[in-house]
């Protein structure tokens, strides 16, 4: 293999298909479309002019040139990764690209936060990712993660702000409509197996009777939804469930709850100017705003 003909940018989708063994696979490891891993699987054997898989009715299987690429382009890119990080973290601009995972509960709470941020620094140009999958700072999934955690790893750097508390809610007309049936006729919202370990999963565990939720949801703000629409009793975050005059809680915040909300950046990047920034501000906005995370 000639590296001068190798496009870096299509590494990461020929090395997503050799690990899912499939175009639908990769794709929901990248958050891609089906169609782009195909072309950029395309573009680098048509540029190496070898063939990395062949396609099979069950998927995609490595030939023995996938095989070498997966074996020397996991290096590869665990390299770049490195030198990428390495020289974010040099960086002493406030300018340029910040990335931020969070929650989507986080963010329709913490708008706010991120707008001041930019108006503060706008020549800092803020990238907000959401979602519900692990995250992986090691490899640039971002440069900082605002996240509710009980266990945040140890490797990181990282602020732990304050603590966040849970409580059962249900819409005014559902309790009016429900109180005089058993808590087994009771419907349950809850999230479904991508966030099985939630804590809020394990508070609804405490409360509901031992019977199938009326319906799972893949994010916490789509439990909010269902939620306000009257369709059933949800355990969400405090900081949440106010948000709703129409919600009224039902139990007493959980107190056997150790999740808080933190900043975490990898170590590699702590001097870039901008993380620093965002860690200085987004830390005096939150504990000293008018954002509640418990009751």
């Amino acid at each position: 293999m000639d590296a001068q003909t190798i496009e870096w940018s299509d590494v990461p989708f020929v090395l997503a298909v050799c690990e899912t063994g499939s175009l639908s696979g990769a794709a929901r490891k990248l958050g891609v479309n089906h169609s782009t891993v195909f072309r950029r699987v395309e573009s680098l054997e048509n540029r190496l002019g070898v063939t990395l898989f062949e396609r099979l009715s069950h998927g995609y299987v490595m030939t023995a040139a996938g095989e070498y690429f997966l074996q020397h382009g996991q290096k590869l890119q665990e390299r770049m990764t490195r030198i990428q990080r390495e020289l974010s973290g040099q960086d002493l601009r406030l300018e340029g690209v910040l990335s931020v995972t969070t929650t989507d509960s986080l963010l329709y709470l913490l708008s706010p936060v991120f707008r001041d941020f930019q108006h503060k620094y706008p020549e800092v140009e803020m990238r907000l990712l959401t979602g519900t999958r692990p995250l992986d700072l090691m490899q640039r999934d971002a440069d900082i993660a605002l996240r509710p955690t009980q266990n945040p790893p140890e490797h990181w750097i990282g602020r732990n702000l304050l603590p966040v508390s849970y409580a059962v809610y249900a819409h005014s007309d559902y309790v009016k409509a429900m109180q005089y049936l058993p808590p087994e006729r009771h419907r349950w919202l809850q999230l479904d197996d991508s966030l099985r370990q939630s804590p809020m999963n394990k508070v609804t565990a405490t409360h509901k009777a031992d019977i199938a939720p009326v319906s799972l949801t893949s994010s916490v703000m789509g439990m909010f939804d269902l939620a306000r629409a009257g369709l059933g009793i949800a355990v969400l975050p405090c900081y949440l469930g106010r948000t709703c005059p129409e919600l009224q809680q039902l139990h007493a915040p959980e107190t056997k709850n150790d999740t808080c909300l933190w900043l975490l950046a990898h170590p590699d990047i702590r001097r870039s100017a901008r993380v620093h920034a965002f860690f200085e501000f987004a830390t005096v906005k939150i504990r000293e705003g008018q954002f509640s995370f418990v009751e």
